[in-house]
Formats: C-alpha cells, structure tokens, sequence
C-alpha cells in the first residue's frame, strides 16, 4: 500500500475546506449539506468524514484556515511600514484585498453574511464568528500599541475598544460592497476606512476631549410599543 504523506492529506482536507467555503457561501449554514460538500470537492462521503465529523467542524476549520493563512501573510508585509500610519494603512489594503480574493472565489463574503445572520441560532456559527473578531483584534491592538509607543498616538486611547470597533468598521465596509453591487468601489472603500484613520492619527495631537456619554433613555417605534403592549395584555 502507498504511504499517504503529511503533505497530500493536508492538501485534501484544504480542497474539503476550499469546497465547504463555497458550498456555505452560496446555500448558508442551514441548506447546505454535507453531501453539498461532497459534490463541490469532487471526493467521496468517506473521505470527507475522514477529516471532518459535520458541519459544524466545517466551519470553524474555515475560520481557522482563512484567518491563519491571512495573518501570517500579514505579518510579513508589515513589517515594511515605518511607522504606526503606514503599517495600519498596509493591514487595511490587506484586508480589503483578503474580500477581494474570497469573493472571486466564490463564497467568501456571502459565507461571511450568512454567518453573522445564523449566529443567534447556531452557536457553533457564534464560536466561529468569536474566535475570528479575537484574531482580527488582536492585530488591532498591537498595532495601537506600537503606536502609542513609538508616541505617534496618545496614551489615553483605549485600545482594545478602537481595535474591536476599527474591525468591526472593515467588517461593515464589507457589506457596503455587497449593498453597492456593481456599483461597488474598491478606491471608496479605502477612502472610507482612512478617513477613520486620519481621525485617530489626528488625535495624538490633542488632550483627551470630555467623556462622551450614551443617552440612557431607550427609543422603541411607536408601532412596535403598541405591539409589545397588545403581548403584554
């Protein structure tokens, strides 16, 4: 019998995987189907339940695999900027280029919207959602805190928050580009997110302006009140 190398079975199952983004991308968590799966990568059922024991193992392997392969790529491209500016500007092209290329190949960005619509009712789908936020994060807040070190930011920023919520703003520009279509604009993405970029770079140049405080009364629309009130009685 000929030995299977490392080599080939970590082919397969990234073929599984590759096949898996697409199948989710195009049917959703819910409709697809393992033997989806099975037709997109072109192996058989046993193969595919060799590497992987259901759907749910699926998915969090996709997130790993992207996720992994993106940031380790990243890292050696960032290493190229000089300073805060330039390698937060590099992370930003990086990602938009990552959407790029999973959308071209089919399922990238829609297996990411059926994720984020699926996560309240599947948490396996929320794990997976979870552990790619921290990563993403976590680039974040290195890179603020290199920053804040090198002195191009101010010290009085609250990292973790302006990381998780500058990731959560790439996110968003995401499903801009699915709104906009056609229509869509790499050029105003990136507009779009170093605007953003230039108010945080702009800030190492002033004291910390007064805490800016949420309203805490909530806004419910009338017609839903008299909803909640017709359930209520």
């Amino acid at each position: 019998m000929p030995r299977i190398t490392q080599q080939h079975e970590q082919q397969v199952r990234q073929r599984i995987l590759v096949a898996a983004l697409r199948v989710f991308g195009e049917h959703g968590f819910h409709r697809a189907t393992m033997q989806d799966v099975v037709r997109e990568s072109g192996l058989s059922v046993g193969a595919i339940y060799t590497y992987f024991k259901g759907k749910d193992e699926l998915f969090l392997s996709i997130c790993d695999m992207t996720v992994e392969e993106t940031l380790t790529a990243l890292a050696t491209r960032l290493p190229a900027g000089s300073g805060v500016a330039e390698k937060m500007a590099i992370a930003i092209g990086f990602f938009l280029d990552s959407v790029d290329a999973f959308a071209a190949m089919g399922g990238g960005t829609s297996f990411l919207v059926h994720a984020w619509a699926e996560a309240e009712s599947e948490p396996s789908v929320r794990e997976m959602l979870v552990r790619r936020r921290e990563q993403i994060v976590t680039v974040g807040r290195m890179l603020l805190q290199e920053g804040i070190a090198r002195g191009e930011l101010p010290a009085w920023i609250d990292v973790d928050a302006a990381a998780t919520a500058y990731s959560a703003l790439l996110d968003g520009l995401t499903l801009i580009g699915l709104e906009e279509g056609a229509g869509y604009s790499r050029t105003e993405s990136e507009r779009r997110a170093v605007s953003v970029l230039e108010l945080l770079l702009a800030a190492a140049r002033t004291e910390r302006p007064p805490q800016v405080r949420i309203p805490s009364e909530p806004f419910v629309p009338a017609w839903m009140a008299a909803s909640l009130d017709r359930k209520a009685s």
